[in-house]
């Protein structure tokens, strides 16, 4: 009996093991965070929450691409100078980053109405960038504490105040801490490895059934 017990303990572990192997390896999650924002009316700008900048890693990327080949104006700004600078113009705000690991989403939510002024012309953004067709800013991560005192920081991007921002915006972080792998990986292999070792030694010290002899039995 004892040997049996033994022999399913190195058996689960073998498996365990393998399988928390496979999720810290070939079933990993992507080593980026990849959110891609598609709309038809995303009003004259697509802003990002304060905070969201901190997500994950060291930066945090955001590209902006225009169907109509427009000029694309990308930037970083507090959260309330970009707020000043919509006044109340129709814009999206990213809210916040959504689903599984694997497949993560942007919840969104469209408000204001109206056009303001071209961005590239303002003067309150902490970066910035103008490409033809697209544009691509990249921040570092960490720094939303440093800029409290204006409600954080957001990412922003825009054509020219008036005509409808960029269509596809892409947000980008690198994977750190529990979103840069799975969280059953370590556990599994930890757990595993030791109940293979238990049965190991258990299947090794466990006593053999000896044989009757032959004439014994006869």
């Amino acid at each position: 009996m004892r040997r049996l017990v033994a022999w399913l303990l190195l058996v689960v572990g073998l498996v365990s093991g393998l399988t928390g192997a496979a999720l810290l390896t070939v079933l990993a999650p992507p080593a980026t965070i990849d959110v891609v924002e598609r709309s038809d009316d995303p009003g004259i700008a697509v802003v990002t929450s304060p905070g969201l900048v901190d997500l994950s890693g060291p930066d945090a990327r955001i590209s902006a691409q225009a169907a109509d080949g427009a000029d694309v104006f990308v930037a970083v700004a507090r959260a309330d100078d970009a707020e000043a600078w919509l006044a109340q113009a129709r814009h999206t705000d990213v809210e916040a980053v959504t689903g599984e690991l694997s497949d993560p989403r942007a919840r969104t939510s469209t408000t204001g109405s109206g056009a303001a002024t071209d961005p590239r012309t303002a003067d309150v953004w902490l970066a910035s960038t103008t490409g033809r067709g697209s544009a691509t800013l990249t921040w570092p991560t960490g720094s939303d504490a440093d800029y409290r005192d204006g409600g954080g920081i957001v990412l922003f991007t825009a054509t020219d105040g008036v005509a409808a921002a960029p269509g596809t915006v892409r947000l980008s972080w690198h994977a750190e801490g529990r979103a840069a792998s799975h969280p059953a990986g370590i556990p599994l292999v930890v757990s595993g490895g030791v109940l293979a070792l238990l049965g190991a030694l258990g299947v090794l010290l466990a006593p053999r059934r000896s044989r009757p002899d032959a004439r014994r039995r006869a």
